[in-house]
């Protein structure tokens, strides 16, 4: 009886763990336009986005075969609604430029930008697209 209570404590132990192994933060996506992350200019193309570090996500590396860019970013969290993995980029007169991704469901990424200036969405000449990850 002991036996089966240890049994039965492993199995669910394992279980809870299996879902937080199992999500893979890392996205690839084939992003069909030119643009800018961290100030660095880079080609339309295939892009792995990936963590710098495994015990934290704070860095990441967005490398294609042409370009590779680090950016540092902080949590985004959405409880209500679970998103696709996406990259957000925002537009303006001057092309595309990241301000933000979702590599889980209820947790993205949004680029720290110092010095920048913060935007009203409805302003003039801006808006948003995202490219979902395959």
């Amino acid at each position: 009886m002991k036996g089966c209570k240890v049994s039965l404590f492993l199995a669910l132990l394992v279980g809870a763990c299996l879902p937080a192994v199992a999500v893979e933060p890392k996205m690839q996506l084939d992003i069909p336009f030119n643009f800018v992350v961290a100030g660095k200019a880079m080609p339309a193309g295939h892009y792995m986005v990936t963590p710098v570090f495994n015990s934290d996500n704070t860095a990441w590396r967005m490398c294609s075969n042409d370009a590779c860019a680090t950016v540092l970013t902080r949590s985004e969290e959405s409880v209500q609604t679970a998103h696709r993995r996406t990259m957000v980029f925002e537009s303006t007169s001057e092309g595309y430029a990241v301000v933000q991704f979702w590599p889980t469901g209820h947790y993205g990424r949004a680029l720290t930008m110092p010095n920048v200036r913060h935007t009203l969405i409805a302003e003039r000449d801006k808006y948003v697209e995202v490219v979902a990850s395959k």
